[in-house]
Order: C-alpha cells, then sequence, then structure tokens
C-alpha cells in the first residue's frame, strides 16, 4: 500500500513540475542554451527528488514480495 501512495506522490510532484515549467514558458525557449541547461537542471533534480521520495515513502515495502 505504501509504494502505490509513493507512486501516487510522485506523480502529484511531477506533475506540479511539469505545470510551472508550462507555466514559466519553457516551450517557447527551448531551443536558447541557457533555458535548455536550466530546463536539464530541473528535470535532473525533479528525478532525484522523485527517488528519493519513493524510498522515503515506500521504505521497505518496495523490496518485499507479495504473500
Amino acid at each position: 500500500m505504501k509504494t502505490l501512495a509513493a507512486l501516487f506522490s510522485i506523480a502529484l510532484f511531477t506533475s506540479l513540475v511539469g505545470y510551472a515549467l508550462v507555466l514559466a514558458g519553457v516551450e517557447a525557449h527551448h531551443q536558447e542554451p541557457l533555458w535548455a541547461i536550466g530546463t536539464s537542471v530541473v528535470f535532473l533534480v525533479t528525478l532525484l527528488i522523485d527517488v528519493w521520495m519513493f524510498f522515503a515513502i515506500a521504505g521497505e515495502e518496495a523490496y518485499q514480495w507479495e504473500k
């Protein structure tokens, strides 16, 4: 059950980051080098936070087999 909560939290967080990027107008500046680097950093940090959130919420349940 914790695994589903973790996946839902990750989906919500990633959606919020994506929405914030759309509001910032990233799609209009994707060919500018500074915007591309900044967006890449945001994506990388988002991925790292997603992984941390998964293991922080799911804990050891993520490694256990179904009974």
